[in-house]
C-alpha cells in the first residue's frame, strides 16, 4: 500500500486547474472489452471477461489471457489460455489452461476444465507452443522448454493432443542437446533436429543431426506414443 501525505498544504487554483485538465473527458466511455468467439468462450470458461486476474494459493497475482480457439469435434472447441504471474519471480511458473466448450447457436457452454495442464515455464510465464495437425488424429499442442546448466543445453518438447473429449499428454521428446567442449576441444558433442510425421495418428520420428545422427521412432500404444530407440538426452 502506498502512503498518502496529509498536511496543511493545499493545492493552488492553478494546480487544481491542471489536474482538471488532465482528468477524463466528461462523457468519455471506457474502452470496450475485446469481442469475438474466442473472447466469448473465455468469458464462459472463466466466468469473467479477458484478461481475468485472480490470486493463487500463495497470494500471487495471476493473469489469464486467451490464446486460441480450436475445433476438436463437431460443435466442440478447446480454448487455450495462458496464465502469467506479473511478479516474474524465477520460481513462479506460468502455464497453459485448457477448457472444452460446446458451441451452438445460443453461444458456448463449458464441458470441462484442465487448469495448468501443461507448458509450465519459469519467471512467471508459460512455455511457448505451436499447433500441429500432422502428428496425431487430433490437433496437437507442442510446447518447447529450453534447458540449460553449466555444461549442457537441451530442448524438450511435450506433445498434448486435443482429443474429442479431453486433452492428453501423448509424448515428451528431446529435439536438441549440446555439451560444452572438453578441455582442448573446440566444440562439444551436439545434435539438433525436429519431429517428422511417419503415419498420422500412428507414428512419428525425432530426427537429429550434428556430431551424431539420431532417428528415434515413436509409435502409438494406447493413448500415448512410446519409443524403444536410443535418443538424445536432456541436461
Amino acid at each position: 500500500m502506498r502512503k498518502t501525505t496529509r498536511g496543511a498544504l493545499a493545492l493552488s487554483a492553478l494546480g487544481l486547474a491542471a489536474l482538471s485538465a488532465c482528468g477524463p473527458t466528461p462523457g468519455a466511455k471506457a474502452p470496450a472489452a475485446p469481442r469475438g468467439p474466442m473472447f466469448d468462450a473465455f468469458a464462459v470458461a472463466y466466468g469473467k471477461p479477458a484478461p481475468y486476474q485472480s490470486l493463487d494459493e500463495s497470494g500471487d497475482t495471476v493473469v489469464y489471457t486467451p490464446q486460441k480457439l480450436i475445433e476438436v469435434a463437431p460443435g466442440v472447441v478447446a480454448l487455450i489460455s495462458r496464465s502469467d504471474l506479473p511478479s516474474r519471480c524465477k520460481a513462479c511458473a506460468g502455464a497453459i489452461d485448457i477448457h472444452y466448450l460446446k458451441q451452438g447457436p445460443d453461444g458456448f457452454h463449458r464441458l470441462g476444465a484442465w487448469p495448468g495442464f501443461g507448458g509450465h515455464g519459469s519467471y512467471g510465464a508459460p512455455l511457448p507452443w505451436v499447433l500441429r495437425t500432422d502428428l496425431d488424429d487430433g490437433p496437437t499442442l507442442v510446447t518447447q522448454d529450453d534447458e540449460k546448466d553449466t555444461i549442457c543445453t537441451a530442448t524438450k518438447q511435450e506433445l498434448i493432443t486435443l482429443t474429442p473429449t479431453a486433452p492428453v499428454k501423448v509424448a515428451t521428446v528431446i529435439t536438441a542437446t549440446a555439451y560444452a567442449p572438453a578441455p582442448g576441444d573446440k566444440t562439444g558433442d551436439h545434435v539438433s533436429g525436429k519431429i517428422l510425421p511417419i503415419a498420422k495418428g500412428k507414428s512419428f520420428a525425432v530426427v537429429l543431426t550434428g556430431t551424431a545422427s539420431v532417428r528415434q521412432v515413436f509409435k502409438l500404444e494406447g493413448q500415448v506414443f512410446v519409443t524403444h530407440d536410443v535418443g538424445a538426452t536432456g541436461c
